[in-house]
C-alpha cells in the first residue's frame, strides 16, 4: 500500500446541504440530406457541479516544511511534503491524516482564497494516520458536516477532492467514484488500518487528508492510502473513525495506549507455547513502564477479552483498546499457558508521535 502524500491537508467549509442532480444529454446521428435524425439514447450523468461550489470553502491544502542542515552545517526549513486537509468547525480545526504533517517544523494551509495561515498541530493519532490542525485566522473558512458511515451504502456515488501532485494549491482537484467495498484491512507504514472505505474515485499522492463526500455533501471519510500496482483502488479513513478522534481531542484526551506488540495466534503458536487456546491476540512485545506492563501482562499472554468484547484475533484487539479513553480501568482476560487471568489495567494515553 502506498500512502497518498507526504504532507497533506484539506478543510471542508460548509454546512449546507448542495443540490445534487444528474443531467440528461442527448445527441442526434449525423444525416444526410433528406434524412431524418434519429436520437441517440438519453444518458443519465453524475452532475458534481454544484456539489463542488457548496464545499470549496471547506477544502484546503497543507504543506510542511523540515529543519534540515545546508551545506555550511546551518539549519533551514526545506518544503517537505504537500496534502489536502477538511475544515471541519469555524473556530479553525482542520483534519488531515498523520503522515501528511509527520516530522512537520511549520505546516502551512492554504484555502481557496491563496493566503498562507500557519497552522499548530494540536492532536495526533498515528495508529489512526489522523491528526488536527488549529488555524489562528480562519476567515474565508467553513466547515463541512460529517456524514456517518451506516447511511453509506456499497454502490452510493462519492466524490475525492485534494491537491492531487500539488498541482494548485488553491484550484483543488475533484474525481468521482463509487464505494466500492467498506471495513477493509490494509496495512501500511505506520501499521494496520481497519475499517476503511474502499473506492475507485481517482486518489493521488496529494490527496491525503481530504474529503470523500457523499452526494448531499456530507464528509464519509478522510482519503489516506492507495493501492501500488492496482488501478482505481484508494482506501479513506472512515468518517466515524474520525469523528471519534475529534471528540478525544474536544473531551481534552489523547489517544488510548495499552504498551503490547500483538499478533493473531493461531494452532501453530499453542502448540508451540503450550497454550491452551488456539485464537486471540498473542502478545509478543509488552513496552516497558506501559500500563500493560504496570498491569503484570507478560510476552506469549494471549488476550482472549478486553472489557465486554471478546477478542478472537489482533485486530479485534486493537479495535477493543480504541473505543476506550485513556484513564479508563478495564478488565483484560489472557490466557498463560494453561491458565485464564483476568488484569485490571488503567488505560494510558498515547504518547506523541508513536
Amino acid at each position: 500500500m502506498a500512502s497518498t502524500g507526504s504532507a497533506s491537508v484539506d478543510q471542508i467549509t460548509e454546512a449546507t446541504e448542495p443540490d445534487v442532480s444528474t443531467s440528461s444529454t442527448s445527441q442526434a446521428t449525423a444525416s444526410t440530406e433528406g434524412e431524418e435524425t434519429t436520437p441517440l439514447p438519453s444518458v443519465d450523468l453524475y452532475d458534481v457541479s454544484d456539489l463542488v461550489k457548496q464545499v470549496r470553502g471547506g477544502v484546503v491544502s497543507v504543506t510542511q516544511e523540515q529543519v534540515r542542515l545546508d551545506l555550511f552545517g546551518n539549519p533551514e526549513e526545506v518544503p517537505a511534503g504537500a496534502g489536502t486537509g477538511i475544515v471541519i468547525d469555524d473556530e479553525g480545526l482542520v483534519l488531515t491524516n498523520f503522515h501528511v504533517i509527520r516530522g512537520a517544523a511549520r505546516v502551512i494551509v492554504i484555502g481557496e482564497d491563496g493566503r498562507q495561515r500557519d497552522a499548530d498541530v494540536v492532536q495526533e493519532a498515528s495508529a489512526r494516520d489522523l491528526a488536527l490542525l488549529r488555524l489562528e485566522d480562519a476567515a474565508g473558512l467553513e466547515a463541512l458536516p460529517f456524514g456517518t458511515l451506516d447511511s453509506l451504502e456499497v454502490g452510493d456515488p462519492v466524490v475525492a477532492i485534494g491537491n492531487a501532485l500539488a498541482l494548485d494549491s488553491t484550484d483543488p482537484t475533484v474525481s468521482a467514484g463509487i464505494v466500492s467495498a467498506k471495513g477493509r484491512t490494509i496495512r501500511t507504514e505506520l501499521g494496520t488500518m481497519q475499517d476503511l472505505i474502499q473506492t475507485d474515485a481517482a486518489i493521488n499522492p496529494g490527496n491525503s487528508g481530504g474529503p470523500l463526500l457523499n452526494a448531499a455533501g456530507e464528509v464519509v471519510g478522510v482519503n489516506t492510502a492507495i493501492a501500488g500496482g492496482a488501478q482505481s483502488i484508494g482506501f479513506a479513513i472512515s468518517v466515524d473513525t474520525a469523528a471519534r478522534f475529534v471528540e478525544r481531542y474536544r473531551l481534552g484526551v489523547g489517544e488510548p495506549f495499552l504498551g503490547v506488540q500483538m499478533i493473531d495466534n493461531s494452532p501453530g503458536a499453542a502448540d508451540r507455547f503450550d497454550l491452551s487456546v488456539d485464537s486471540g491476540a498473542l502478545v509478543i512485545e509488552v513496552a516497558r513502564v506501559s500500563p500493560a506492563d504496570v498491569a503484570g501482562l507478560e510476552p506469549w499472554d494471549v488476550i482472549v477479552r478486553i472489557g465486554d468484547t471478546d477478542v478472537a484475533d489482533s485486530r479485534e484487539a486493537v479495535a477493543a483498546i480504541l473505543d476506550t479513553l485513556p484513564g479508563d480501568v478495564v478488565e483484560v482476560e489472557i490466557v498463560r499457558g494453561q491458565d485464564r487471568l483476568v488484569i485490571e489495567v488503567a488505560i494510558g494515553e498515547r504518547p506523541r508521535g508513536t
